[in-house]
């Protein structure tokens, strides 16, 4: 895999760089106007990429100003991309900022990443597909993306999955704390499986009369996660630092 990126919180270390993990650093939104809000970083930090969000940002305005800030700090940090980190359906002046930013990384060399339903709109940058299945398989979904944007834009967005979902699951189920996983599974005692499509964990249980289907994620599942991508052909992906910084050892072994 050409990149392993790590969602790294602003500010934190990781000992992922010693694996060829690349900090995307977790510091900047887009904010109202639009124009960019960051979360002050130690005045040295230089490298890596910088990942954007979007949370609470209603897509009002015109976003050449904001576009001018993401990219003169990629400059000042010497960030070598950007992760575009936006959630829901492209909406307002989004589209067109993630427009601008494509065809400024390309002319600067640097990588852009963005999500799926972006990807019309950034036609040179890698296209971010979620981990997170609850029906089909992820080989299927990575070999669809595959095909539709080839091995060079094509990125696992890896997510560290605890959700709980009444059956038939549809959508997102809830999402469970590593301690309440942990204490319904001692509770329960369920069975316990690995759906190798799904390249995850899972159990049922009942609550009265309605049945729950729980998704949830192990180093062991990241790590065929990641093994699939690379089996595949696909060029990058992004890994939640949180989740992983302590199993880096089971979920890469020897090295990246």
């Amino acid at each position: 895999m050409k990149e392993l990126l790590l969602a790294l919180p602003a500010g934190q270390e990781t000992g992922g760089r010693s694996r060829g993990l690349v900090p995307a650093h977790m510091a900047y939104r887009v904010g109202p106007g639009p124009k960019l809000l960051g979360i002050r970083l130690p005045q040295g930090l230089r490298g890596g990429l910088m990942l954007v969000d979007c949370a609470g940002f209603d897509g009002g305005g015109d976003p050449v100003e904001c576009c001018r800030q993401i990219l003169g700090e990629c400059r000042r940090r010497s960030f070598r991309g950007i992760v575009c980190d936006f959630e829901g359906p492209p909406a307002g002046c989004l589209p067109r900022l993630v427009g601008t930013l494509d065809r400024n990384c390309s002319a600067q060399g640097w990588t852009l990443y963005v999500p799926e339903c972006y990807a019309p709109h950034a036609p040179g940058a890698r296209v971010l597909i979620p981990s997170v299945l609850t029906h089909g398989t992820l080989e299927r979904r990575l070999c669809a993306a595959l095909e539709r944007y080839g091995p060079e834009r094509t990125a696992l967005a890896v997510e560290w999955v605890r959700e709980d979902f009444p059956l038939p699951a549809q959508g997102r189920g809830a999402p469970l704390a590593q301690e309440r996983l942990e204490e319904q599974i001692r509770r329960l005692e369920p069975a316990v499986f690995f759906d190798r499509g799904l390249c995850a964990h899972y159990y049922t249980y009942m609550a009265g009369p309605q049945a729950h289907f729980v998704l949830f994620d192990t180093p062991r599942s990241i790590r065929e996660k990641l093994g699939l991508a690379q089996r595949l052909g696909v060029c990058a992906a992004l890994l939640p630092q949180p989740e992983v910084e302590e199993h880096l050892e089971e979920i890469f072994g020897g090295g990246a």
